[in-house]
């Protein structure tokens, strides 16, 4: 009997601890990005590393970025070298050879995607900066490009792409009143196969970032359709749309407002939104508001400190024709972050000889 309980004891200790050794390696388990054969999209492929370091890391994590697994390829292309790294406060700055200016367009921002995806995984960095020639990278029309996190990336993964254009988005959600709007400013890039208002009522499905604001529909919701026609934008969204969230607060026409105003604030050339639920305009919003007709930015919904320059905030860019502006000091005190923690540690294959990282 005693042999029995001993045995069992024994299995049980050991599956713990085969469990324990399970969400340990799941824990630190990375996703490293690459992309498809056709050059169009990106990739994933998982990866647990053994690094005991900050520099072994980086060391492991840019190897498996240039050996990519059977049906994938590598984001960084032949001739394009990584020259070092540095990490700042909660900042990752990578910088590559002068080459990377010869990629196309394409290529240069999944490249950049696959960087700023894998490696800000890493913990305490919360952005990566790309420098080339340990310059800030700048886009064609010279201007620096930011730091960047993953949300900084849209659809880099499915339908593929042509070519990445750049968007400060305006978007607007409800405060804890429901009665009025408050601006959540959020810059990305996003294929340029998408519908700029697409990408902007995705933003808005997923919720607001900020404390003190709700939500305008729950994460089930799914758009049926946009389409631009004059300068109008109609929408088209499932029952799902129509249903007021759990615990929301949010009066009707203020979520319809949200919407609105944020399509509005963002395109330039969008000057009235119409809604459709399951392709139907005959319909009231929530029981409340009626659809069949065209919104227009409303102001009235915003703070009155906010409403006069709300729109000033907003501007589209296309990597290689227009350019986000940056509000003053923004790109420059980013820099500054990452720059200021010292010289950059080169990452040859002579890495091994430097101890300077952080464990």
């Amino acid at each position: 009997m005693k042999k029995t309980g001993i045995l069992l004891l024994t299995l049980l200790a050991m599956l713990l601890l085969g469990g324990c050794t399970k969400k340990a390696d799941e824990e630190n388990e990375y996703t490293v990005y690459y992309v498809n054969t056709e050059g169009t999209s990106l990739t994933e492929s998982k990866y647990t590393p053994t690094a005991a370091t900050f520099d072994e890391l980086m060391t492991e994590l840019l190897d498996k970025l240039k050996q990519a697994p059977s049906g994938q390829a590598s984001a960084i292309k032949s001739g394009v070298a990584v020259e070092g790294y540095e990490r700042g406060i909660d900042a990752l700055r990578i910088d590559f050879s002068q080459s990377y200016y010869d990629l196309s367009n394409t290529d240069e921002v999944l490249l950049r995607a696959a960087i700023v995806k894998t490696f800000s995984q890493i913990p305490g960095v919360a952005k990566v900066m790309i420098t080339v020639g340990s310059e800030q990278l700048r886009d064609a029309e010279g201007q620096p490009v930011p730091a960047m996190d993953a949300s900084s990336f849209i659809d880099t993964k499915e339908g593929g792409i042509n070519s990445y254009l750049y968007a400060k988005l305006s978007l607007y959600f409800p405060d804890a009143s429901g009665k009025k709007l408050e601006q959540e400013t959020r810059t990305l890039h996003y294929s340029s196969n998408m519908v700029l208002e697409r990408v902007i009522i995705e933003q808005l499905i997923a919720g607001p970032k900020e404390k003190g604001r709700q939500a305008i529909f729950s994460d089930a919701v799914k758009i049926q359709n946009v389409y631009i026609k004059d300068g109008v934008c109609t929408v088209s969204f499932d029952a799902e749309a129509n249903k007021t969230p759990t615990d929301s607060t949010v009066a009707p026409e203020v979520a319809l407002y949200a919407v609105v105003n944020s399509i509005c604030a963002t395109c330039d050339d969008i000057t009235g939104v119409r809604f459709e639920i399951e392709g139907d305009a005959s319909v009231r919003f929530r029981d409340t508001v009626e659809l069949d007709q065209e919104f227009s930015m409303n102001r009235s919904y915003l703070p009155d400190d906010t409403a006069e320059t709300a729109q000033e905030e907003s501007v589209q860019t296309e990597s290689g024709t227009e350019v986000a502006q940056t509000a003053p000091g923004e790109t420059e005190q980013q820099t500054e972050q990452i720059v200021d923690q010292g010289s950059i540690v080169g990452v040859d294959p002579s890495i091994a000889d430097h101890t300077g990282g952080e464990s």
